[in-house]
């Protein structure tokens, strides 16, 4: 048992390295399309992004620091990168950000990053599996026709049903630290799939931004882990209620519970002599 304790998490990890590369076909995410705003000409036409990455954190998760920042130094030229708050805890919550993380996704820790929405990386060790996790990730994003902004008004066009959600991202003041978090998510706003325009004049007037329009269903999606180190048995997402943002952590504690069990196993013998002993020194003194 203590053999199986020890080398699980070794075929766990090989398993979970050997489904490189991962696709995204049984996304929720169909296509997604990016913004910067305002741009030089009158007219911003979308680029489509070649990858969409989610990352859920926290102004007091200490864990978030070291990952926010090489975060930061990733090229999203063609990468569609949204930082959402999601801990009614957190100075910058966002209550859409929250329902993403709740509902859709049903994670259970912060820090988690979601690519393509299909694929998890959750805590901060696996979240520096990042880079590996883009580079093994695939997704063939379609859906919409053609998508651009002209004085403010939004001009779109697709063949799919479903609705187009617009996620506004700002550089926002740490809480705590005396930096920028970049690509924060600040607003999100539904277009409704029959509604071809929107004047969006009061939702982007005086902002600098990138804007990201996802073109996506509502239902709940299974993520699947990218990580190529070992989560145990345990479910990644959750099947009923949502937990408490008081409970969020970033899953540290496995380790510890680990280390307990093994620990356990290899007092069991010394326990078992102890007590063969002990009952032959009272046999002894009857």
């Amino acid at each position: 048992m203590l053999c199986n304790i020890i080398v699980a998490p070794a075929i766990s990890a090989q398993s979970n390295a050997e489904n490189y590369p991962v696709s995204s076909e049984d996304s929720s995410v169909l296509d997604v399309f990016f913004v910067d705003y305002p741009c030089e000409s009158a007219t911003c036409e979308g680029v489509r992004a070649e990858t969409l990455v989610e990352y859920y954190g926290a102004d007091w998760c200490e864990p978030c620091e070291s990952l926010e920042l090489m975060i930061d130094s990733i090229n999203t030229e063609r990468l569609a990168l949204i930082h959402h708050h999601p801990s009614i805890n957190d100075q910058n919550y966002l209550n859409h950000s929250s329902a993403k993380f709740a509902n859709q996704y049903r994670l259970i820790f912060i820090p988690s990053i979601v690519i393509n929405s299909y694929g998890l990386l959750t805590g901060a060790g696996q979240g520096a599996e990042l880079n590996q996790s883009i580079a093994g990730s695939t997704a063939n994003f379609s859906g919409i026709d053609n998508l651009s902004i002209s004085n403010n008004v939004l001009y779109w066009n697709t063949s799919s049903i479903y609705n187009l959600s617009i996620w506004k991202l700002e550089p926002i003041q740490h809480e705590f630290d005396d930096r920028l978090l970049n690509n924060t998510a600040s607003g999100m706003i539904t277009v409704d799939n029959q509604q071809r325009e929107l004047d969006m004049s009061d939702w982007v007037s005086n902002s600098t931004s990138r804007l990201i329009f996802i073109l996506q269903s509502d239902e709940t999606q299974s993520l699947k882990s990218l990580s190529s180190s070992s989560t145990g048995d345990k479910e990644l997402t959750l099947s009923d209620e949502p937990l408490s943002d008081l409970l969020l952590h970033d899953g540290s504690y496995d380790a510890a519970i680990v280390t307990f069990v093994i620990l356990l196993f290899c007092l069991m013998p010394a326990l078992i002599s102890f007590r063969r002993l002990q009952k032959q020194v009272d046999d002894e003194s009857e």
